[in-house]
């Protein structure tokens, strides 16, 4: 037995390579005599002899537990020291430290040679990385090498050329691992180290099993860390990423037993609905994207059903025009609405089915660059600009060229199509704008007078009048039937696109100095001064209807502005390279809008949310919506003077009343006697009485009622034609029998009354005050019966529940409250909001309650126990009115936003799905599913 432990030393020690004790060797206790006798032999270490008691003295060294390795260092570095044919020396002995001493020395020497200002700590992080532990004792750890970072792979380096590290392949992946366990046992700096910091090891080596066992099972969820275990884990895990211990392979197990941890992922939910809610309007796409990844990965909450909620009604995006392969310079849309054509700077012009986003038709045929491309009034013909100082006329149908308009010496960068469909104009790099006749293509004339490249131009809906943009930053107006011009001066840089409103009285023109200007044409003077897109406005065009203005730029968006306030209504984000053209289509319904990333992307100008029907028109916030006492009928009502008449089953608009000159706050309906009757109050100092016909809504006559201060609040006492108003001279007034005059005055608020309803037995009213009180009235005998204290800030609403014991007020304190009627108590806080609550309706049956807040949001809350049922409804903007249509099925909501938006009580999570899949166009990427801690759909 002992002859084969010899001979097996004796090959171990003839390698002086590390690789043989990467695993511990078990060869019994050797006696000195045994290990002299593998020493001196011949061709141990070959051509390697010992000065005469040498080996005694080595023999005799060698008395530790890790005496195998620590023998083949010495030896190996004897015989490098030594040489080949040569004898070791008690004086080269000494200098390598002895048995003892010589990994310790060698390894003392590269600290010096390594350390920094930072001394030794940094290096013992790096090596301590290399030991773990199995029951009590260190041992050996293999660590993967990509883990590392250059300043660790820098030491790991050096050790490995001192052959005290080893590097290796360990299932495919590279590692390193000590060569001797006498670094960290023999090496007292390194050996402390695990000392003291045998805890941090044990974690360590426990987490680094677990995460072993998941691996070996083929990633199976059923390894994976849940509940207290996984808290510890996480525990365990910050404490190694505090100290940098930590490994990918540990990382990645607690990732995967997070993301399938439900409570975990109930947080990541709540997160991402946080997430969404502040950042929808800047992020439209990737907020439903991930809205939509927290309710299919995660489990159902709220806060992602708002999320989505929330997101919608920010997605304007429709489809993504994906073909050219450069820039989309412009863009227009076919006069009946069927094709948009794009003009690329890839020398193409492409023809796309509006409806579906599929490209139909490539026009080629241009020797350069397209850079504008306009429709013919019929819809059948194209013309374009190219750099190939050319304007070709196309036939949308066949896609054939049917004339070459030449003439310009330089580059043609504009094009035009006179909306009489008689002439077409261009504009030039060589500073001409050219007059064509549209049947025969003959030039007709040339405009002289810019000074520098003509980069727009757009004929006036008479077709008298051309107006032309261009780098010398004036605007052109062109009389092209007295030959005369006026110059609009005022851009401080370069102008490139022009733009008429309908009605032919103004002028849009966009600069290089990020500014959209107005002019009119009648005077030649700016009206209107918009800055926006940051560096550069490329191009600018009119709402069809003349409401809005749609301008792009260099900030990778489309913006709509109202033109007389120039304020922003909404920006259309998505695209990743400055957008050059923007057009809506001719219902006003969408945009469409070209960028240098090479795509054309159609949007919704009121993109739909949760909503079944959305109502939209106003110019400005809609105040108040009120539906007939059948269902039929919506009215809204705003700050642009406006009450619009609206079918409720499909929101066809059938009429519009425009008598009031001032805000309307407030309307109700009431039908006696087989008339139907509106109510309407305003700060034109004007109660409205309109009258109509429901089953001929158009037709509706009416008229106002002068009051000697600001109403604020109407309602109809039920089954009557009574009515009260309420309003800032701190009264409420009845008016009996639709009389002008009120026959009687309830006092008592200290402040405007802005809500005001009746009770459903006719007996009382309910009214709410900047106060901060709600009061409940008895009408016969014009007394108060209990005012109900309790909110902290105004009071903007009331409603009854329908068996008239309770009311619901809203606050701008942010929350809802109920009380009872008879003696004022408050029954239950609804405090969920987080804003203003400025509307409350309770459902005609009874059930349900809801509110709507300046948070943006719709709620619904429990008629008996006031819990809250959820989010039914979110808006672009403040909500401040909310009612029941009278089967309790739906709620009607008007914002700030602009609209009146019906809701059903029941949300359809499926339905939302499916719209929010139909907005998006990409996945999400990797890093922002890591972002916000998603599952990896790969495991």
């Amino acid at each position: 037995m002992a002859t084969v432990r010899i001979e097996f030393l004796r090959s171990f020690l003839e390698t002086g390579h590390a690789a043989l004790f990467v695993r511990p060797i078990a060869l019994g206790a050797l006696t000195r005599a045994e290990l002299a006798t593998v020493i001196e032999a011949p061709g141990t270490l070959t051509g390697l002899r010992f000065e005469p008691g040498l080996v005694t003295r080595i023999v005799e060294d060698t008395g530790t537990a890790d005496a195998l390795p620590l023998l083949a260092y010495l030896l190996q570095e004897l015989y490098f020291a030594s040489g080949r044919g040569k004898v070791a020396t008690f004086d080269e002995y000494r200098r390598l430290g002895g048995v003892a001493g010589a990994l310790s020395r060698q390894a003392d020497q590269l600290v010096t040679a390594l350390r920094g200002g930072e001394g030794i700590e940094p290096i013992l992080a790096v090596l301590f990385k290399f030991v773990t532990t199995e029951g009590t004792e260190a041992t050996r750890r293999r660590v993967v090498l990509d883990d590392l970072s250059e300043d660790e792979r820098r030491v790991v380096t050096a050790f490995v050329e001192a052959r005290l590290l080893v590097t290796d392949v360990w299932e495919g992946t590279p590692i390193a691992q000590v060569a001797h366990e006498a670094l960290f046992r023999q090496w007292a700096p390194l050996r402390q180290e695990v000392e003291a910091r045998a805890e941090l090891l044990r974690r360590r080596a426990e987490l680094e099993r677990w995460a072993a066992d998941w691996r070996q099972a083929g990633h199976k969820v059923d390894y994976l860390l849940t509940g207290e275990r996984l808290q510890l884990a996480l525990q365990w895990l910050e404490g190694l990423e505090s100290a940098g211990q930590d490994s990918g392979e540990i990382r990645a197990f607690t990732e995967a037993s997070k993301r399938r941890d439900l409570a975990f992922l109930r947080r990541v939910s709540e997160g991402i609905g946080q997430y969404v809610l502040a950042n929808a309007e800047q992020y439209p796409e990737l907020a439903i994207l991930l809205a939509m990844a927290a309710l299919s990965e995660c489990p159902p909450t709220p806060a992602a059903t708002r999320a989505l909620m929330a997101a919608l009604p920010f997605s304007h995006l429709t489809h993504v025009l994906d073909g050219h392969t450069d820039a989309v310079r412009n863009l227009a849309w076919s006069p009946d609405g069927a094709l948009i054509a794009t003009a690329s700077r890839d020398g193409t012009c492409r023809l796309w089915d509006a409806t579906t986003g599929s490209n139909v038709a490539v026009l080629e045929g241009h020797h350069g660059m397209v850079e504008m491309v306009v429709w013919a009034p019929d819809a059948r013909r194209i013309a374009t600009a190219s750099r190939d100082h050319t304007v070709r006329v196309w036939d949308t149908t066949t896609g054939r060229t049917l004339a070459a308009l030449t003439g310009a010496t330089d580059v043609v960068r504009t094009v035009a199509w006179a909306p009489d469909g008689t002439k077409i104009a261009s504009g030039a790099r060589d500073r001409v704008v050219r007059i064509w006749r549209a049947d025969t293509y003959e030039l007709l004339d040339e405009l002289h007078g810019h000074t520098d490249n003509i980069l727009g131009i757009a004929f006036s809906p008479s077709s008298n009048l051309l107006a032309t943009g261009s780098h010398d930053r004036t605007v052109r107006i062109w009389d092209l039937a007295a030959g005369s011009v006026a110059v609009l001066r005022g851009h401080q840089d370069f102008v490139e696109g022009v733009a008429w409103s309908p009605d032919g009285a103004f002028v849009a023109s966009a600069g290089g100095e990020a500014t959209m200007r107005i002019w009119d044409v009648r005077s030649s003077a700016q009206t209107g001064l918009i800055r926006c897109h940051g560096t550069r406005v490329w191009n600018v065009a009119w709402s069809p209807d003349g409401t809005y203005l749609a301008s792009c730029g260099s900030d990778n968006t489309a913006r709509v502005w109202n033109p007389q306030t120039s304020e922003e209504i909404f920006a259309l984000r998505g695209h990743t390279d400055d957008v050059w053209g923007v057009v809506w289509s001719p219902d006003g319904a969408h945009l469409a809008t070209g960028s240098a990333d090479t795509t054309a992307r159609i949007w919704d100008v009121a993109p739909k949310g949760a909503e079944s029907l959305q109502l939209a028109g106003h110019r400005g916030p809609v105040r108040a919506a009120a539906v007939t006492p059948s269902g039929r009928l919506i009215a809204t009502g705003g700050d642009d003077a406006a009450i619009r008449i609206w079918d409720a089953a499909d929101g066809t608009l059938h009429a519009t009343v425009t008598d009031h000159q001032d805000t309307v706050h407030d309307l109700a309906w009431t039908s006696t006697e087989g008339r139907t009757v509106l109510l309407s109050c305003s700060s034109d100092r004007t109660i409205g009485l309109w009258r109509l016909d429901e089953a001929a809504p158009s037709d509706i006559s009416g008229e106002r009622i002068p009051t000697s201060d600001i109403h604020e609040a109407v309602t109809w006492r039920p089954g009557s034609d009574t009515f009260a108003t309420a309003g800032h001279d701190r009264t409420i007034s009845i008016h009996p029998g639709g009389d002008h005059e009120s026959t009687e005055s309830l006092a008592g608020h200290h402040d405007w009354v802005v809500g005001l309803t009746w009770s459903p037995t006719g007996t009382r009213l309910g009214s709410t005050s900047d106060d901060r009180t709600a009061r409940i009235w008895k009408v016969n005998g014009s007394r108060e019966v209990v005012t109900l204290h309790g909110h902290a800030n105004w009071v903007d609403d009331i409603a009854w529940s329908p068996d008239a014991r309770r009311v619901v007020t809203g606050s701008a304190d942010g929350t809802a409250r109920v009380w009872d009627t008879a003696t004022g108590e408050q029954l239950a806080v609804l405090d969920a909001h987080e804003a203003r609550v400025a509307g409350v309706a309770w459902s005609p049956d009874g059930f349900m309650i809801a509110t709507a807040s300046y948070d943006r949001t719709v709620r619904l809350w429990a008629g008996r126990t006031y819990a809250e049922i959820g989010v039914i409804g979110v808006h672009r903007g403040p909500v401040v009115s909310v009612t029941w249509t009278p089967d309790s099925q739906t709620v009607i909501s008007a914002s700030f936003d602009g609209t009146a938006r019906l809701w059903p009580f029941q949300v359809d999570l499926d339905v939302l799905k499916a719209e929010a899949r139909s907005r998006v166009f990409r996945p999400l990427a990797q890093e922002e599913r890591l972002a916000h801690l998603l599952p990896d759909p790969d495991q």
